[in-house]
């Protein structure tokens, strides 16, 4: 006999009641933010065909589970929300159907070798607003991810915000190659900085460039990190995008957001389709970022389409130990009210509680008789006891007051003339 393994694979966990429970109150939480911008819930595959992520700056082809399919076809589980909604607006809406406002709760399938303790299946709630143009469009969504991180009632967080412009062309301006440029991109990812710092030692550039470049790590801060950047760098890409994260953080700070927001032009995607602003949210609780997102506009090409994009994902993963933390807690339905029944009872008992059910009544059936059915209302903190033992009457248990009382059926059931 083949004896079974009955732990779980490595990056994958089961979700008892109450944890999923939690999980799910964060999740609506988000839901109710998406849909208060007008944004409509999709659902894509979890099977896709390989090449919908191939050759897009999307998850790289070891991070994929991908396997045969009986036709011979090469699937993978999705392992991104944000390749699969272009393929389905490019392919079933039309020039005039924009723009569309997408929102997600989805489970993603990454194999994160590299992390170790990183989940390789993870759930995700995120937007994606497509054919929307510039800044308005990522001051939309920044907005709905700030929403989101406060209505869960989290308020020691940040969003991190870059540029993938920037980056680019102070690279291009200090004479990086595009090999060294890749290296670098790839060491900062890597949180490798004493290589960032080797590649860049090596160039002949300027002090200020030089030593600006080398501490990356350290250009973390507000409009003095823009400003500063601003005086050192004349290159058009990235004055380009230092101008436009000040405009994005004029209105921010209109609107009361600026102490949650900081510029980190040290910022590199972790997927290489992003075209413009790049942002990542952090706080108390977990190492990884919290939510991530960005403006995508060149990606829809890959689909025959022509449209710009930007949106953003939250890792309910990385959300739950945040809140959790922080003690803050979510009321979730349960069922607070225990149904029992002798052999005399059992027709009235289970046709009356399909009603009460109907009307909104969350109750558990017990199976033994009442004295154990009390002991383990107490146990499992329920308030109250329906008995039913025939008869058109029913003895109701105030747990909490220890008192009882007898009531008709109907009265019960509100259907009393």
């Amino acid at each position: 006999m083949i004896k079974k393994r009955l732990h779980t694979p490595e990056g994958v966990k089961d979700f008892k009641p109450e944890e999923f429970a939690y999980k799910r109150a964060i999740e609506k939480i988000i839901e109710t933010v998406f849909i208060s911008g007008g944004y409509k819930r999709v659902n894509t595959p979890t099977l896709e065909f390989e090449e919908v992520f191939t050759d897009i700056g999307s998850v790289s082809t070891d991070e994929k589970y991908k396997f045969l399919s009986r036709e011979g076809d090469l699937l993978v589980l999705r392992s991104d929300m944000t390749p699969a909604i272009c393929r389905m607006a490019a392919t079933a809406y039309e020039d005039d159907a924009f723009p569309l406002r997408f929102y997600y709760v989805e489970n993603m399938f990454r194999y994160n070798e590299k992390n170790q303790g990183k989940q390789r299946e993870m759930s995700q709630a995120g937007i994606e607003l497509l054919g929307v143009k510039g800044i308005e469009g990522d001051i939309e969504v920044l907005m709905l991810a700030l929403t989101s991180l406060k209505n869960l009632g989290i308020e020691d967080f940040k969003i991190d915000i870059g540029h993938a412009e920037f980056i680019d062309g102070a690279l291009d301006e200090a004479g990086a190659s595009e090999a060294d440029s890749r290296r670098i991109k790839e060491a900062i990812l890597d949180k490798d900085y004493i290589t960032v710092s080797e590649i860049i030692s090596k160039l002949d550039i300027k002090k200020e460039i030089k030593s600006f470049l080398e501490n990356l790590p350290l250009c973390l801060g507000g409009e003095e990190v823009l400003e500063k950047a601003e005086d050192i760098f004349k290159n058009k890409k990235s004055r380009n995008a230092i101008k436009y994260m000040k405009e994005l953080y004029k209105t921010l700070k209109g609107i009361g957001y600026e102490k949650y927001i900081c510029f980190d032009l040290g910022i590199v995607a972790q997927l290489e389709y992003y075209t413009g602003i790049i942002f990542r949210g952090y706080s108390l609780g977990t190492g990884y970022s919290i939510l991530s997102g960005g403006r995508y506009d060149r990606l829809s090409a890959s689909f025959d389409k022509d449209f710009s994009a930007v949106g953003f994902a939250m890792k309910i993963n990385e959300l739950m130990p945040v809140l959790k933390n922080s003690g803050i807690k979510f009321k979730s339905k349960k069922a607070d009210t225990l149904l029992v029944y002798t052999e005399n009872g059992k027709f009235k008992a289970l046709s009356t509680v399909i009603k009460l059910r109907k009307n909104g009544m969350n109750i558990e059936n017990f199976y033994g008789n009442i004295d154990e059915a009390i002991e383990y209302a107490k146990n499992r903190g329920f308030g109250g006891i329906l008995y039913f033992t025939g008869g058109e009457n029913v003895k109701i248990y105030n747990i909490s007051e220890d008192e009882s009382a007898v009531v008709s059926i109907s009265e019960l059931t509100g259907e009393e003339e």
